[in-house]
């Protein structure tokens, strides 16, 4: 008689204990595939290898594609691009054709311009001069099979429509399959004169004719002397960042194109204005006859991510400094700019509170927080008790953009402490500091029951409008502290003052909780823009 199986187990552990054998190796198998694809993707640059995205229908490869993408071999690093610039006659492009340039940069204005026997004749070239022996109908015929990409220059306003059309109608014949750059400088820059090329009519003629392109922009420059005090302003990047809202271009690729020697004070500008701007880049260009300025390129490497920064330097030793550090630009820093990181806003610790409609009331940068709006504030993500051992430190920059008066007692930011009720921007319950434009510092209740909680004092500001802050509830007592500022745009303005310009210290009411609350910066109208930095909680 057959005896009955014996279990040790029972059937549903023993097929418990086969499944760890399987789960393990499943685990193994996910490891061993997840190294092959890291592999892959560094050894190609990409999921696609590079000598395969021109050739895949399927990535809709025209001349709005990411240079990036393009030129595989360039590994996700803008300083590997490769330019030729000012290819503007039939021996420079002959040469663009053979040399190792990814991107061949050409200036275009219209034969004779500026003279009597001006023409609609768009020729290669950038005043002063007024000819050239190419056209540009020969440079795009040139280079329209080819595997570079091009970069249009636009000195003139005159010559971008028929240019353009020009293009349009190549691109129609034969879809261009690289990257089509169309840049114009169509601001005014530090030390620039009166642009060339009305923004109006670029941004119109562009969006009708050819949108579907790489978007360069760029600010008119100047040099002087002393350079040290010159940068790409506050008001600059945001005239910019005007401009790319108002033609509604910021879902298209956009590269900025700064001046190398002007960066020194303009890092956090052009970082904000490419952060807020999706799809964007940096272009950083040095101009003949600048001196060759290393901390300033180990600068913008440091701070931009490498698939974020173009160069276009044609000077031998900033080439190969830049090829030699790029991946090692923290150890060629100003100590200006270390010490900087240590007060970096952190826009993540931060909550977006009130009408989210007002998209473009609060922009956000791991460069500064900029405010235009009293309908919406920022609250701290964390909840803090009184306590003398924390502060919150910041400066603020407050810009007439709108060419408003200041009114007393309203122009200027609020920073709320202790608030218990702060979902409605209008009922905040807590205590108010408030930091006019005018330089008014004052310290009162807001919408609280408490009376005669009030202290106030004046500072005189710069004429720059620009103060650091610093605010501790220490439990029994708010101490207010605020220094006047003469510069906050350059670089060294970083450097903390060694004294205390005014202090107000109000004891706070016992009755007022002592709970954890958020802190809350809010502006009290709309007659100033607040650029806020080295907004930062700390333990003191």
């Amino acid at each position: 008689m057959r005896r009955p199986l014996q279990y040790h187990n029972s059937p549903i552990t023993n097929l418990l204990m086969l499944g760890r054998p399987i789960k393990k190796y499943i685990v193994i198998q996910l490891l061993v595939v997840g190294f092959i694809i890291y592999v892959w993707y560094q050894l190609n640059g990409g999921f696609i290898p590079s000598f395969l995205r021109p050739r895949l229908p399927f990535l809709k490869i025209g001349p709005d594609i990411n240079a990036l993408m393009f030129f595989g071999d360039a590994e996700d690093d803008g300083s590997k691009i490769w330019w030729a610039r000012q290819v503007n006659s039939r021996d420079k492009l002959n040469e663009a054709l053979i040399g190792p340039a990814h991107m061949v940069e050409g200036d275009v204005i219209l034969r004779g311009q500026g003279t009597k026997v001006h023409t609609l004749v768009p020729v290669m070239g950038k005043p002063p001069s007024t000819d050239s022996d190419i056209t540009f109908d020969e440079w795009i015929t040139t280079l329209k099979s080819g595997s570079k990409g091009i970069k249009i220059d636009f000195s003139t306003i005159d010559s971008v429509e028929i240019t353009l059309q020009k293009l349009k109608n190549v691109n129609e014949k034969s879809t261009l399959k690289f990257p089509v750059w169309l840049h114009a400088d169509v601001l005014r820059g530090p030390l620039g004169g009166k642009p060339t090329v009305d923004a109006t009519r670029f941004f119109r003629t562009m969006k009708r004719l050819f949108p579907r392109c790489t978007l360069s922009l760029g600010w008119t420059t100047g040099i002087h002397t002393d350079l040290s005090q010159s940068g790409y302003t506050w008001d600059m990047v945001m005239d910019m960042y005007d401009l790319i809202q108002k033609w509604d271009v910021g879902d298209q690729p956009i590269v900025f194109q700064a001046r190398l020697s002007l960066i020194h004070n303009s890092v956090p500008q052009l970082k904000w204005l490419t952060d807020v701007i999706s799809h964007s880049a940096l272009m950083i260009w040095h101009a003949d006859g600048d001196m060759p300025n290393y901390e300033n390129l180990m600068y913008v490497s440091y701070r931009f991510p490498p698939n974020e920064l173009f160069f276009d330097l044609d000077h031998n030793d900033l080439q190969g400094h830049l090829k030699k550090y790029r991946h090692f630009s923290k150890e060629k820093v100003s100590p200006l700019v270390t010490k900087r990181d240590l007060v970096m806003f952190h826009p993540g610790a931060w909550l977006k509170m009130g009408f989210y409609m007002e998209k473009n009331s609060i922009l956000g940068s791991t460069e500064a927080l900029v405010l235009n709006s009293p309908i919406v504030y920022v609250a701290s993500k964390s909840m803090y008790k009184p306590t003398p051992m924390i502060k919150l430190n910041g400066r603020v920059l407050f810009l007439d953009r709108k060419n408003y008066t200041i009114e007393p007692r309203r122009t200027g930011l609020n920073i709320y402490i202790r608030p218990t009720v702060y979902k409605s921007f209008e009922e905040i319950v807590g205590i108010r500091c408030f930091l006019g434009a005018d330089g008014e510092v004052l310290i009162t209740g807001s919408n609280l029951k408490v009376k005669d909680f009030t202290k106030s004092a004046k500072i005189t500001p710069s004429s720059v409008r620009c103060f650091r802050f610093s605010i501790k509830d220490s439990v029994n007592e708010i101490i207010f502290q605020v220094n006047v500022l003469h510069g906050c745009e350059s670089l060294e303005s970083v450097n903390q003052d060694e004294e205390v310009h005014l202090e107000l210290r109000v004891a706070i009411p016992p009755e007022l909780g002592a709970s954890e609350h958020p802190f809350i910066l809010r502006l009290e109208d709309n007659r100033r823009t607040a650029v806020i930095d080295e907004l930062n909680i700390k333990h003191v």
